[in-house]
């Protein structure tokens, strides 16, 4: 499945690996497992012809938010056309940002605007000492 920069997908880790990415593609820790939308952060020319991609999880549990756990109206999250689901207020959680197996993406089911984007892109910066 080809992925674009600022698209939503539906993306559910494996549970496990005998890859050499286990490592990074496999959800531990505090991480949550199961379907969860995320928000693809790479750029489009890192995105092409590659097996996998960079993103952020979005959470509905707003009161997460932060300084790099960004809060994204739900007006910020537009559907893909003829995709039903329904975007609540969420949280990207740019603490959270892994690398996602494409194999793994069930489906897109939309965009952030461009406004939303600069503000992940903001919080991806603090969590990295970006300057």
């Amino acid at each position: 499945m080809d992925v674009v920069y600022g698209g939503i997908y539906l993306y559910e880790p494996p549970k496990a690996s005998t890859s050499e990415q286990a490592a990074i593609l496999v959800a531990s820790g505090s991480e949550q497992s199961g379907m969860r939308p995320f928000l693809i952060v790479s750029r489009d020319l890192v995105n092409k012809n590659k097996p996998t991609a960079v993103g952020v999880p979005l959470s509905t549990k707003t009161n997460k938010a932060n300084s790099y756990r960004i809060y994204v109206p739900a007006g910020e999250l537009i559907n893909e056309v003829g995709v039903a689901y329904e975007f609540k207020d969420s949280v990207a959680l740019c603490d959270h940002i892994r690398v996602l197996d494409l194999s793994q993406i069930r489906r897109r089911i939309g965009r952030i605007s461009d406004n939303g984007i600069v503000s992940v892109g903001n919080g991806i910066a603090f969590v990295f000492d970006l300057r």
